[in-house]
């Protein structure tokens, strides 16, 4: 139970607001109490004008922080920004580091070279290391040509209506080749840029291909040269 002092200030309390407003509300001094408590000030020493003030103070405090908040989170989106960039740098680097150890001037993933390896095992099976260097050279030819994919495995596994553009991807074989040493070294020779090929971008075997698809050739590329068992065209 409220001693009498307590109920003597809830009547004067009352009273007021009654006496100034014709009605009781609590909200309001509520609000103002809440409000001055924070300032270190009591609620009976603050007047209309002050409590606007404080009003106001409070809310460019919260503007400071909120733009000290976004200011924040813009350095810290640089600086993850930054960040990335170097971790792309480094990437690029090591790159570049691994291509000057063995001499390449191509850089290639491991997807890359395994189908170049296979492909050319594939296609110049019995011929001598420059028959092999020659079909390495015909696939880089072109990934740099434009006129054909920009990578080495998509070159080899490119299709033209629905057709392989290597007879190996064609039957299969390119997948049940056992790749040998000369195959590797004539790769890794034309990785670091050895080319007999005199830019061709085309090869036939003639014992091999459909007459029709050997009388293509014919009539529609340059023919450039032929080695061991093959015919290179521009």
């Amino acid at each position: 139970m409220l001693g009498l002092a307590g109920m003597i200030l809830m009547v004067s309390a009352d009273t007021k607001d009654v006496e100034a407003t014709g009605k009781i509300s609590y909200k309001s001094e509520t609000l103002q109490e809440g409000l001055c408590m924070t300032a270190g000030i009591r609620t009976a020493e603050v007047s209309g004008e002050a409590l606007t003030r404080l009003q106001a103070e409070q809310a460019s405090r919260a503007e400071e922080e909120e733009r000290g908040r976004m200011a924040r989170q813009a350095q810290e989106a640089a600086a993850a920004k930054e960040r990335a960039a170097a971790e792309d740098s480094g990437v690029a680097e090591t790159a570049e580091e691994a291509a000057a150890e063995t001499g390449r001037i191509y850089e290639v993933s491991e997807e890359d070279y395994d189908a170049l390896l296979r492909l050319v095992e594939a296609e110049a099976s019995g011929e001598d290391i420059k028959g092999k260097l020659l079909v390495a050279n015909v696939v880089l030819n072109r990934v740099k040509s434009g006129a054909f994919p920009d990578t080495i495995k998509e070159v080899i596994y490119q299709r033209q209506n629905g057709r392989a553009q290597f007879s190996p991807v064609a039957t299969g074989k390119i997948d049940r080749v056992a790749v040998s040493e000369e195959t590797v070294e004539a790769v890794e020779r034309a990785l670091c840029g050895e080319d007999e090929s005199a830019g061709a971008l085309y090869f036939v075997a003639p014992a091999y291909a459909d007459a029709g698809n050997h009388q293509w050739f014919r009539d529609n590329l340059t023919l450039l040269f032929s080695y061991e068992g093959h015919e290179f065209y521009a």
